[in-house]
Order: structure tokens, then sequence, then C-alpha cells
């Protein structure tokens, strides 16, 4: 286990603003979006259903249409300077927030789910760029343990916060309104501490095209497979979140017969779980990205996907198998998305994280199509459909291993060595983070390689003699 402390990434100057930062913004995007949604199941017509539906979409659609435009912004100028300008946009949306609140109509507050899925799209890059550019590469696992971490406790905390603020005020939307820009007027303060970052220098035109860059950016995925492979990874794992999130309505109303608060709860624990996964992946990966958490944390979501389906109708263990299957799920994400931020080039960040943030929408997208013809057509139950994603998740990850097992053997070694031994590193600073190095050790016994193996950042590659 690494030396460092989530207290010490904390401490890095800007960090804890940046933090503060981000977790404002994601609070009022679920604030909105709830509030918006209830105003949508109050109107006493038929078309309320298709609005509730349409929030989702129209808060999604921007990250589809101007990625391209969001990470070239994010490649061309300072990424602090994005972050600022994005944050004094969500006040300009929540002025109009309270207009539309003003007047009622449910058409222009739809218009700002979709200002506000826009504010979102232009922030992610800048948000998962700046990273590696604030923190010290050994202090990144744990910077996307933190920000993964304090991502899914704004999605509760502004859903549930939200939910009992309407409660009290549905009658006085106006007062919600002042409360958002409140929160977003927060958001800008706390921005201006986060730690100045020069633009990366990349020097090239804005397409005109939305989809040039992200184009450009996939043809660059493509051609180096690691960084390929990663974005397939945050890819399925926005997949599957959501593919779960849309299941477990019909699952909770079908299986465990649960109203629509519990129903809503089933999601918190899920958050909840990733969360925490999040946290653990951040310290278990210590100095470096632990790769091997990623088919780790694969395999379990797949376990634990079983476990959902079995566990109607007991709603306990319906939550706490949720909860295991949030906790894989941060497992598997943390590693990938530091990854993606260390094997970017300077000068590419932007784009990459754009063309990933639109490979993401794209599986969210692909999730609902999917439990619609599972759902309608073929009719499948909620529990049979968690099923056959949990066997797809755990087959997957057997078939990737096959191929490229590289990393998962390290981390087994990894367990099995630091549950065995008390190993200590004397001099690890000495040991470059890119690039070759030789080492030469003392042969003692035939466990020398696999302590070796395990306690290095890079792959060992060994030179033994014949005869030795």
């Amino acid at each position: 286990m690494a030396d460092g402390k989530y207290s010490d990434t904390l401490k890095q100057p800007g960090f804890l603003a940046f933090f503060w930062t981000q977790f404002l913004g994601a609070f009022n995007d679920n604030f909105l979006k709830i509030v918006v949604s209830f105003v949508a199941l109050d109107l006493a017509t038929t078309a309320a259903n298709g609005y509730v539906e349409l929030i989702a979409f129209l808060f999604m659609l921007p990250s589809a249409l101007f990625s391209g435009y969001a990470g070239h912004l994010a490649d061309v100028y300072s990424k602090r300077m994005i972050l600022v300008a994005v944050k004094v946009f969500e006040i300009i949306i929540m002025v109009l927030a309270l207009g539309a609140f003003f007047t009622g109509h449910i058409e222009s507050m739809l218009g700002i789910v979709f200002l506000m899925g826009l504010h979102a799209a232009f922030f992610s890059p800048a948000k998962y760029g700046i990273l590696p550019e604030m923190l010290p590469e050994k202090e990144l696992s744990r910077g996307n343990g933190l920000l993964e971490m304090s991502t899914f406790m704004a999605i509760i905390l502004g859903t549930s916060v939200g939910s009992a603020i309407f409660a009290m005020w549905k009658h006085n939307l106006p007062l919600i309104g002042l409360v958002m820009i409140a929160i977003a007027a927060l958001g800008v303060l706390t921005s201006l501490g986060i730690a100045r970052v020069p633009a990366s220098g990349a020097a090239k035109l804005m397409r005109l095209n939305p989809f040039g860059e992200v184009f450009d950016g996939l043809r660059r995925l493509r051609a180096e497979r690691p960084l390929w492979l990663t974005v397939v990874g945050i890819s399925y794992f926005w997949f599957l979140g959501a593919l779960v999130q849309i299941n477990m309505l019909f699952f909770g109303k079908e299986l465990l017969q649960l109203d629509e608060f519990h129903i809503g709860l089933l999601g918190t624990f899920l958050a909840v779980g990733i969360g925490v996964g999040s946290l653990a992946a951040g310290r278990l990966s210590g100095d470096h990205i632990e790769l091997g958490l990623v088919p780790l944390g694969s395999i379990a979501m797949g376990v634990c996907l079983g476990l959902v389906a079995l566990s109607a109708p007991s709603y306990s263990l319906t939550a706490a198998s949720l909860v295991l299957l949030g906790f894989s799920a941060g497992l598997f994400a943390v590693p990938l998305n530091a990854l993606l931020q260390q094997r970017s080039g300077k000068e590419e960040k932007g784009q990459l994280i754009a063309t990933n943030n639109f490979m993401n929408t794209l599986g969210i997208f692909l999730a609902a199509g999917i439990h619609w013809f599972l759902k309608a057509p073929l009719q499948l139950s909620p529990d049979t459909i968690i099923s056959l994603v949990g066997l797809l998740t755990i087959g997957g990850t057997l078939v990737i291993l096959y191929f490229i097992p590289d990393y998962f053997v390290r981390f087994v070694l990894w367990l099995l060595t630091h549950t065995l031994y008390r190993i200590q590193i004397v001099g690890e600073q000495n040991i470059p983070r890119r690039g070759p190095a030789l080492l030469v050790s003392n042969h003692v016994s035939f466990v020398d390689a696999l302590l070796i193996g395990a306690s290095m950042p890079h792959f060992v590659r060994f030179m033994l003699h014949r005869d030795a």
C-alpha cells in the first residue's frame, strides 16, 4: 500500500476549490432536473409521461452534439479559464430558470434543462483534463477517486434535497430558482480558487462540423489500443449504469411492489456504492494507476448483477446488492479515467476526453434502446434482464483477460505478496515514472520475482541465466 493519503491530495494547490466547484455544478444539474421532472409529473395531462423521458434526453443531447467543440476549447485555452467561464454561464442559466419558474411554462423549463446539459458538456473535458495538469502523477488515482465520489454524492444530494425542497415550495417555484442562483454563484466563487494552469499550446482551428473533432479523436484512439480499450471500458460503465437505473424502475415496481419513494432509493444505494468504490480504487491504486482493479471490478460487477437478480422480493437484499454493485463499478471506472488522462497527449487531452464523453453518451442511449427491446418486444422480466447483463459482463471480461492478462496477473501478485509479507519499499523515488530502467537485485529466493513485480508501478521483464 502506498504512503500517499487522500488528505495529501486535498492539500494540493487549488484542488479543494476544484472539488467543491464540480460538486456544486453536479448538485445543481440534478437539483434542476428533479424539480422540472416533478413539475412535469404534476401536469394534469397525458403529456406528463413524455416530458419526464424528454428531460433526460434533453440533458444528454448536448454531449452528443457539442462534445467536439468542448474538447477543442479545452485544448486551445486554459482549462481553468474554461471552468470559470462555464460556471458564470451557469448563473445565466439559473436566472433564465427563475424566469421560467415565474411563468410556469414547462416548455421554457425544458429549454433550461437543455442549457444545463450544454453547461455539463463544456465543463467535462476541462474538468477531467485539468486533473493531470493540477496534480502530480502519483496523486492522479486518488484525485480521480475523490472526483468520482463527489460526483455521485452530488447526484444523490441534488436529487434528494431537490425533492424535499420541491415538496415544501412546489407552489412557490421562483423561490427554488433563487436557491439555484445562489448555488451557481457559490460555484463561481469556488472556481476562482482553482490552480492556474497554462493553455496546452495546441494551435488548431475550430471546425464548423461539430463531429469533426470527435471523428479525429476516434481515429486517434483506434491507433493506440490501450486508449481505445480504456474508452470502451468507460463507455461500458455508463452503459451498464444507465441500463441498471432504467431496469430498477421496473424491478422495484413489478418484483418488489414498491412505491415511487422506495424505488427512487434504489438508485441512491447504487450511487453510494459507486462513491465508496471510487475512494477504495484511489486508495488501492496508491501512487500509480492500478489497472489490475479493472478486471477485478468487472468480474465483481457481473457477480453482483447476479445477486441483484436473485434478491427479489427482499428490499434489504436488493439494496445491499446494489451497494456492492456500485462499489465494484467504482473499482472498475477510476483507473480507466486516470489512464485516459495520463496517456492523452498534452495538446489532445481535451479532444480525447470529449470523444470519450461522446462515446459515453452513445452508451447511455444504447442502454435505453436495448432495455426497450428486451422489455417490450421480448417481454423479459426485470430480473432476467439483469441476469443477462451480468453474464455479458463476466463473459466479456474473461475474453479480454485471455488476450491481455498482464494487469490482472500483476494485481493478483500484489494481493498475494502484500497479504503474506509486510513490504517496505526504500528509494522508490529513484525509479523513473516514464521510460526504461534496469533493476539489478540480489537473488535470495524464488519469491524475488513476485515481490519485485508486485512492488513496481511498471511491468518488469526478467532476465535469468538458464542454469539459475
